[in-house]
């Protein structure tokens, strides 16, 4: 399952742990040019005895795997004390947003999308692992909530010295004004300037004109009396978006974590949020959706945190009580959602992912016209993706056979015709078994 390059020099070592032998081979060959030991495992299983065995300088990690995904090895490395430390560098096809997000929430050092070029992976490689060896003192985030009398501090980074100047004497009444600080919370630039090269990546921007700004020119603010206030409530609000970006990640990583659990259903919660893209993509949802969709499906199964981990873990059949404490899962997961104003939109799929079109699904019994398409494309592609796997009660059948199972479903009423079409035209374009 694994091929070990050796060399007699001293050289990084790297563990790969890639299921395609043909992408494993190239890049292997890639690594060894460049004096690299390499070892190669071709499933999450072999990949994770590789790393504890030889703990490894690197991992480079595929995403999708034959018995799991990356994000379960990843999460699986930095649960481990002994090679938490091993940077990870994820290599994938998948480069959607939350993709990356998430793959760097489990804790890798990076993520890069396939197909990519020899010189930027190696280049990657070398940041990946300077960083590794000469590890520097992280810097703590400058908090929304200061201490009493603390003010947040304001750059203001224009050239015309009439402007800086009356810009900085409006702004002292709030902000501590630096000139050179690595760390401002706002950077104030005069229309189109660029941001300083040495300014903190996410920091909150506001671009200013001495005239009155126009329609067409919203994003100017005014040089005036109002411009404390202004730059004042765009921290808050930066703040307030950074905060529910760590929130829904670190939500996606505890369902992750939650599902990496579930050993009969490793990978379930990725394969299900990406065939519910693809249904999304075919039946001709404009991107926010289907990122809603995916979203939504990575989470729609949250409320798991709030049940017993017995009853999560059992195998056997669930007494009446067990299968009503399961299935308020749905509630529960709107539940730990509800405070998060920017995630609403995923409450539909969260709660009602379990719900069929005659009325006879959980927890709520809504019929076809109380469930929106967003919940019915996740409800197919959750019942599809379970239908591949093997389960104590039955093993996997095919995806052409899953096909027919859920057209069967369609003809009792239970799931949306449109969405299963477009999923059975997806299995049939690409060759289903």
């Amino acid at each position: 399952m694994e091929e070990t390059i050796r060399s007699d020099a001293p050289a990084t070592r790297v563990v790969v742990v890639e299921d395609d032998q043909a992408s494993a081979d190239v890049l292997q060959r890639r690594l060894q040019a460049n004096g690299m030991v390499v070892s190669v495992a071709h499933d999450g299983r072999r990949g994770i005895e590789l790393v504890e065995e030889l703990l490894p300088d690197l991992v480079l990690l595929d995403v999708m795997l034959p018995d799991t995904d990356g994000y379960d090895v990843c999460l699986r490395i930095k649960s481990n004390s002994t090679t938490a430390p091993i940077p990870v560098i994820f290599l994938s096809a998948r480069g959607e947003v939350v993709d990356k997000v998430r793959g760097l929430s489990c804790g890798a050092a990076d993520y890069i999308t396939k197909p990519f070029q020899a010189a930027e992976l190696l280049a990657r490689i070398d940041a990946v692992l300077g960083q590794a060896r000469n590890p520097r003192v992280p810097r703590l985030a400058r908090s929304a909530e200061r201490a009493a009398g603390e003010r947040r501090v304001a750059r203001v980074a224009i050239v015309d010295g009439a402007l800086r100047a009356h810009v900085e004497q409006l702004l002292a009444t709030r902000f501590d004004l630096a000139e050179d600080s690595d760390m401002p919370d706002v950077v104030v630039l005069e229309g189109n300037a660029s941001v300083p090269a040495d300014a903190p990546e996410d920091v909150a921007v506001v671009r200013v004109t001495a005239g009155r700004g126009s329609d067409d020119r919203a994003e100017l603010v005014p040089v005036d009396a109002q411009l404390p206030r202004i730059v004042d409530l765009t921290v808050r609000e930066r703040g307030l978006d950074h905060d529910l970006q760590a929130a829904a990640e670190a939500l996606i990583v505890l369902a992750a974590a939650i599902a990496s659990h579930d050993r009969p259903t490793t990978g379930h919660t990725e394969r299900v949020a990406a065939r519910a893209v693809q249904i999304g993509r075919a039946l001709g949802l404009d991107e926010s959706t289907r990122m809603t969709i995916r979203l939504g499906a990575l989470l729609r199964d949250v409320g798991h945190a709030r049940l017993p981990g017995s009853l999560l873990a059992k195998s056997g059949e669930l007494g009446p009580d067990e299968r009503a404490m399961l299935e308020r899962h749905p509630v529960l997961g709107e539940e730990i959602l509800a405070g998060f104003k920017r995630l609403s939109g995923l409450l539909p799929i969260v709660r009602h992912h379990h719900e069929r079109l005659d009325g006879t699904g959980y927890p709520d019994g809504l019929r076809a016209e109380q469930i929106p398409l967003e919940v019915r494309i996740v409800t197919v592609a959750d019942r599809f993706e379970a239908l591949l796997a093997d389960r104590p009660d039955r093993p996997a059948v095919s995806e052409s056979e899953a096909v027919r199972i859920l057209q069967g479903a369609v003809a009792r009423g239970e799931l949306d015709a449109a969405v299963v079409a477009a999923l059975a035209t997806q299995v049939r374009a690409y060759g289903g078994n």
